[in-house]
């Protein structure tokens, strides 16, 4: 478990800089003296963080650590409250140190992927998490400063939205090739369809579903249109929260595959319109 701050008070801590000794610290608790007095009686929600990863031991301490900076950002916060924060990486049988790297960040749980594909593995990391706010992240990408924040602050503040995206720019991973497409994409900000940038309540993958595991690629996008059109909407903000790594090698360049996969959706979703009521 991960939090933004242990405090002195005898209840245990508060997101205050100045009430907050120890912002290292990985333990959280209930919500100190200087909450109370401040006027915050919202309760504390918990959160939990998806991390997928395979073979990503030149990332995924670039990932983990935006997502320890993020937490640790939320110490400036007021105006809500966060309990525990559960941070756990899905590793997908990697080959490399993906594994060793992710057990040096404090408060990180790392797990066996226990199926295939990325779909499993978010699929399994939200089961595994604690927290009603769930938020994701490749290890290839990283969160940009203050997204964490910009989504949970939206979500308490509009309590009948069931998730909220933000932005996300397209970046060259160090010492990576990028080909054409991608390098068309650098610096792009578009709308964030995708995990890293969604922190969703855990209810919303009770009334739209899991990710689909059957999906190698396009996983991703079947969600989010299977959230449409079940009339289930995602609130996007204009700001960047996602940076996302490019890199010839990933699944996001094989892009026969994706438009193979995103016709299949397509029809998939067209045939249920299709049918008789």
């Amino acid at each position: 478990m991960l939090g933004a701050g242990t405090c002195p008070s005898p209840l245990s801590w508060c997101r205050s800089i100045s009430a907050c000794a120890d912002r290292a610290s990985t333990r959280v608790g209930a919500r100190c003296r200087a909450c109370l007095l401040s006027g915050d009686a919202r309760p504390p929600f918990d959160v939990g963080i998806v991390v997928a990863a395979r073979n990503a031991a030149t990332t995924i301490g670039r990932a983990l650590q935006s997502v320890l900076d993020a937490v640790v950002s939320l110490s400036l916060v007021h105006s809500y409250e966060v309990g525990n924060i559960d941070v756990v990486v899905v590793d997908g049988s990697s080959v490399d140190e993906t594994r060793d790297v992710a057990a040096t960040f404090p408060g990180v749980r790392v797990i066996a992927q226990t199926g295939e594909g990325l779909g499993q593995a978010r699929n399994q990391g939200t089961a595994e998490v604690t927290g009603e706010l769930i938020a994701f992240l490749d290890a290839d990408d990283r969160w940009a400063a203050g997204a964490l924040d910009l989504r949970l602050r939206f979500l308490v503040d509009q309590p009948a939205a069931l998730g909220v995206v933000g932005h996300m720019m397209t970046e060259a991973l160090p010492g990576q090739s990028v080909d054409a497409r991608h390098r068309q994409k650098i610096g792009v900000p578009v709308v964030g369809y995708t995990p890293g940038a969604l922190v969703a309540r855990r209810r919303a993958f009770d009334l739209i579903g899991p990710f689909d595991e059957t999906l190698v690629i396009a996983t991703d996008s079947e969600w989010f249109i299977r959230a449409r059109s079940g009339g289930h909407s995602i609130a996007i903000l204009d700001e960047v929260v996602l940076f996302k790594g490019a890199r010839a090698a990933s699944l996001s360049a094989d892009v026969s595959n994706y438009r193979r996969e995103l016709l299949d959706v397509s029809r998939r979703f067209l045939s249920t319109r299709e049918k008789p009521s």
